[in-house]
Parts: structure tokens; sequence; C-alpha cells
């Protein structure tokens, strides 16, 4: 329907608005040209059907739907479409100047303005010194940002008022747009400056660990998330962390670090680049021998890479390699049938479906341990094992298993 067309004309609203408050509303229909009445009156050209209405109105909708004197639309597209009309420059200034947070909080509650302005709007709430679930009008807007960004809240709906809430919602629907949002809220920037409260601690950590966050912001957290902001993959600030000789062999570990950064650590964390710096024929070259072990268990190395590993014959080399993701399978099937290897095997995600049910049959208590774990081993297997109580606990923080049960809504005690 084209609500335009509605211009000179009436609407009936049975019932309350949602997303708008009433005030608003109607001031939005006005500017469309349209009159608002709160009873039947002839020449109606709409009938809205609004929330919560009460039963006078209930069975006047019902007559109004028999005598089919107007269409009857519900309430969502109307509002939709009045708040597609908001001038956002005309609507801050008038919230700067009245102060009214309680329209404030209303509109940032509304899902159909943008998210331009909805950021915009963020920016002029006052949190009044407290934190984002100490009082009611906090609460709202907390859940406001969670429930506007968070996909599937359906299934999800409580994570709009716990604090983890916010930190899953960077973990999985961050970006640099959100994020940057996110920091400059008063609770959590007081935080970063001055730490005192725990709680914001989940939030903290996925602000310094999320790809996208912005560089000033992870300056921000220098002080107290250095040691998170070494596993950042991209890494950012390696200049400023590689000054801190206390997270070399943390950043000798971030697969991402450059290869001066890598230069810079080789003559005392050589052990821990070998096994996860991204390899090349050089770097290759530079720790075989003196860290072949190390190097056997590199989620990057070539095939070529694999070869010379194995052609050394060393059984510490052989069990790094066993357990290796990116292991050629028909090096595994090789050491599999020397059978020396089966429990590293049995922790190798990348093994063939043949090589796990014979490792399952092994019924050697290492091996079902591993397997239990490991989220290439099938469903069969893992529910096999998970009645197992020495295996149970390993079988029900398997990934694999975890979707399992989910996927098919089964029930499952933790």
């Amino acid at each position: 329907m084209n609500y335009g067309d509605l211009n000179g004309k009436s609407v009936l609203l049975l019932g309350k608005t949602r997303s708008l408050n009433g005030e608003e509303f109607e001031t939005l229909l006005k500017l469309h040209g349209i009159a608002l009445c709160k009873v039947y009156e002839e020449g109606i050209a709409l009938i809205i059907e609004g929330r919560m209405m009460n039963p006078l109105e209930s069975q006047e909708a019902e007559r109004l739907y028999a005598i089919d004197v107007a269409p009857i639309v519900s309430l969502d597209p109307i509002e939709k479409w009045l708040c597609s009309s908001i001038e956002p420059n005309r609507l801050l200034m008038s919230l700067k100047l009245s102060r009214d947070q309680e329209r404030l909080v209303d509109f940032i509650q509304n899902p159909y303005i943008t998210d331009e302005l909805f950021f915009k709007l963020l920016k002029l709430y006052d949190w009044k010194g407290e934190g984002f679930f100490d009082n009611d009008s906090n609460r709202d807007v907390t859940a406001a940002i969670i429930g506007r960004f968070y996909e599937d809240l359906a299934r999800n709906h409580n994570v709009q008022y716990a604090m983890s809430g916010l930190a899953h919602l960077i973990e999985r629907y961050g970006n640099g747009e959100l994020i940057d949002a996110i920091a400059q809220l008063a609770p959590l920037s007081r935080e970063i400056k001055n730490p005192q409260n725990s709680s914001l601690n989940g939030v903290l950590d996925a602000i310094a660990l999320h790809p996208d966050t912005p560089e000033p912001i992870l300056r921000t957290l220098m002080a107290q998330r250095s040691e998170l902001l070494v596993h950042r993959v991209p890494l950012s600030l390696e200049a400023e962390l590689l000054k801190e000789e206390n997270l070399h062999p943390l950043l000798a570990q971030n697969e991402s670090l450059s290869n001066e950064g890598a230069l810079l650590l080789e003559a005392k964390q050589g052990h821990i680049l070998a096994a996860h710096i991204g390899l090349n024929e050089e770097w290759f070259d530079r720790f075989f021998g003196a860290y072949s072990v190390e190097l056997a268990s590199n989620p990057t190395l070539s095939e070529t890479m694999q070869e010379k590993l194995m052609s050394m014959e060393n059984k510490e080399v052989y069990r790094a390699l066993a357990s290796n993701a990116v292991l050629n399978l028909q090096w595994c099937q090789y050491l599999y049938d020397l059978g020396e290897y089966n429990t590293q095997l049995a922790a190798n995600p990348s093994l063939t479906d043949e090589i796990l049910e014979k490792l399952y049959r092994s019924d050697e208590p290492a091996v079902l341990s591993a397997l239990a774990a490991n989220p290439a081993t099938s469903i069969d297997i893992l529910y096999q094992l998970s009645l197992d109580r020495r295996y149970e606990r390993s079988v029900k923080t398997n990934p694999t298993f975890g979707n399992h049960i989910q996927t098919h809504n089964i029930g499952w005690q933790s």
C-alpha cells in the first residue's frame, strides 16, 4: 500500500503504538497531512490495529472488519514508514535542547531508525555515572543496543539483559563502527581509564580480541590488556608490544607476526616460532635440525616440508606430525601402519573416517580419550564414548557433538 496516498485523509488507530510514542506517532502523521482519529468516523481511509487493544477496541475492530468500511493494517509497517521521514538533525537538536531523556530512550529503542541516527542518539544518553544495568533506563538502553544488532534474538532473548550479552554481541556481530560506539559508552570508557568493575572484563576482552576493533581503542587497552592483544590475528600494535620482553613468548605464537618481528625474536624464541610462524622455505631451513620437532607441529607445513621431516625417521618428529591437521593423508596412513602413534593420530582432526573407526576399535584408553575430544570423530562413535564416564566430559565439550545436539534439539544435561 502507498501510504503517501493518505495525504489529506484520516486514519483510525485502535490500541497503542509500539516503536513511537503516541505523540511522536501523531506528529509524524501530521507531517504527511494525515489526521489521526481515536474513534471511528465516516470517511476513515485506513484502520490500524495497534498493540494492547482493550476489549472495546477489539470488538470495534471485529465490527469494522465485518462491514469492510476501510482497509485494516497492522501497526508495524505504518511505524516503519513514518520513521523513514524523521529528520535526524532536527530530532537531535530537539533532544539536545529539551534534554528529555525519556523521549531519547524511546527513540533509542526504536528499531526503524537508521544505524547512523542510532549511534548519534547513544552519544546523547546520560548514564548518570551508573553501570549498564544499574537502573531501569540504563537497562533499557543496553538491551536496545544488544537487541538491535544481535541476530536470532528470539532464541537468545535473555542475552539482552546480561553483561555477557554485550561481549557475545561484539564477538559474533561486531564491526568497527559498533565496537567504537560501545567503547565510548560512559560505563565502559570509564572502566578503560580506571579499571574497577570486574564484571566488564568479558566485554573488554572481546573488544581487545576482535579483528575489527579500531586501533585508537586498542591503544587505550594496552596498559591493562597487552597479554590479550598479542593474540590478535592480524596482529596490531606489534612495535609497541615487542618493547615488552615478557610478551615475547606469546608474540612468537602469533601466526601473523611480521618477518621483522620474527627475526627480532628468533634468538630466544626460536623453538616457539618454529611451531607457529607462517612458514616459507627460508624459515623452514633456518629451523630444520635444531627445532625439527617443533616444526613438525606447525600448521603451515607444505607437502615438501612434510616429506623432508618424515625422511628424518625420528620418533619425536613422527609424534608431532601425527597430530598435525595438515599432514598428508598418505603420511597419516603410514604412521598408523607403524602402530606407535595411535594416540597422536586420534587427536588429528583431518583423519579419514576409516582410520578413526580403526582407532576406536583399538580400545586403548589414551586413544579413546583423544577421539572423544576430536571434532572429526563421527557422531556414532561420540555417542558410544559418551556412555563411558571416563570420556563423557570430553564428548560433551566436543564442538561437533555440541552442534549435533543443538541441531537435532536433543536434551543433554551438562
